[in-house]
């Protein structure tokens, strides 16, 4: 869990099988971003301005809940905006990932995160939480009754702990 220190510093403690579901979480996560089309076919110069990212919405639902249309009305303009975006926000979710990853190498139990690692952080579990909320079908307007001993349902309950730790840790 996230801890505030005197001074503004902030600490995480993970037990052994903490860091063992978070190591494998980021991992799967990682492949989950991984961009199937990013040196397939792509245009030189819209690589170089970063528009050459797809104008399609992912078939997969996690990753179409990663990244939404811009513009649920209008096909169009949907497309444009993912082209000119989705390749950003995909960069920046792996960037996220993989600061948040780093923190977890040679674990010792605890360890004092810097401000930056720790948005990087928040960022990243709120992706975890999207993902297999998605998976789990968990909606606003769900009506259905949750197996509260459904292993995703204490995963997603315990990425929300943690995430709410962090967010109490930096207020």
């Amino acid at each position: 869990m996230f801890k505030s220190r005197l001074g503004g510093k902030l600490t995480l403690e993970l037990d052994t099988a903490e860091l063992g579901v978070l190591s494998q979480l980021f991992d799967q996560m990682s492949e989950l971003l991984e961009d199937p089309d990013s040196e397939t076919g792509s245009d030189p110069l819209a690589k170089l301005l970063n528009m050459s990212g797809s104008t399609q919405i992912s078939e997969d639902p996690a990753l179409a809940r990663l990244f939404p249309d811009g513009y649920a009305g209008d096909e169009h303009a949907s497309a444009d905006f993912r082209r000119f975006t989705e390749q950003d926000l995909r960069t920046q979710k792996i960037t996220a990932l993989a600061t948040a990853r780093e923190t977890l190498i040679d674990w010792t139990g605890k360890s004092s995160i810097t401000a930056q690692q720790a948005l990087d952080w928040l960022k990243a579990l709120n992706d975890l939480r999207l993902v297999l909320g998605t998976r789990l079908e968990i909606t606003d307007d769900t009506d259905r009754d949750f197996d509260v001993d459904e292993p995703g349902m204490h995963l997603y309950n315990y990425l929300t702990y943690l995430q709410g730790t962090l967010i109490d840790a930096l207020t």
